[in-house]
């Protein structure tokens, strides 16, 4: 196809459409000049906000780790502190309170989550185990519901609750794989059998397993089937 040659002459005397359009760029830029400063202002606080914002919250957060770590020396003590109930408790007790202090400090994401699955293990430590249900209660959301489900099952169990027990356990047990499976499943087995349905209990040891034959529970699931085939 063949090319359309146009001529110098014609070419000069028409406009150049970049020089018109950067010509009208600078003209509107003159006229709103006052109005563009004022939304660059604008604009530079919101960023310089957003990165203030950020820098605290990123502050906030490395403080309360800090303050998390302190709390959980105080639990492991805590936990180690075995014969001495009383000792015991008044440890558990003050990592209670570093990781309340943890929460308050940052409540957000991980960080807040592992400050709060604490704080219910801390209740849960001291057998308060109605403050324990509601710590616990409030991780079902985030980054570690199955343990919050497990831990949940814990403390209904350890309450005598087993009906409510059994179905926390059962959300990880029957959910998809997850670390805390197998012992979810061994205490939907232990609250079957303490509701008296002990087939129920069989047929989940034995689902326990099948799924986990060479678990380090293993010979322990082994010898509870055999006890309840009698």
């Amino acid at each position: 196809m063949a090319i359309k040659k146009v001529s110098r002459k014609k070419l000069l005397k028409e406009p150049d459409e970049f020089i018109t359009t950067t010509g009208r760029v600078i003209q509107y830029l003159r006229e709103n000049q006052r109005q563009l400063t004022i939304y660059g202002v604008i604009a530079a606080v919101v960023i310089a906000a957003g990165f203030l914002g950020y820098s605290y919250f990123r502050w906030q957060e490395g403080k309360a780790e800090a303050i998390q770590q302190q709390a959980m020396q105080m639990y492991q003590e805590a936990y180690s502190q075995t014969g001495n109930l009383e000792k015991e408790k008044e440890n558990y007790k003050k990592a209670l309170e570093k990781f309340k202090e943890a929460l308050t400090v940052y409540g957000r994401g991980t960080t807040g989550q592992i400050s709060q699955l604490y704080i219910g293990n801390s209740h849960y430590a001291m057998r308060e185990y109605d403050a324990a249900i509601q710590d616990y209660s409030q991780c079902l959301d985030g980054p570690f519901r199955t343990l919050a489900f497990q831990s949940l099952g814990y403390a209904y169990e350890a309450k005598g609750d087993y009906a409510k027990a059994l179905e926390n356990f059962q959300k990880n047990a029957e959910g998809d794989p997850n670390p805390e499976q197998e012992e979810s499943l061994l205490g939907v087995a232990r609250c079957y059998e303490a509701l008296k349905q002990n087939p129920k209990a069989l047929e989940t040891y034995q689902k326990a397993l099948n799924k986990n034959p060479k678990s380090k529970m293993a010979e322990f699931i082994q010898w509870k089937v055999s006890e309840l085939k009698g």
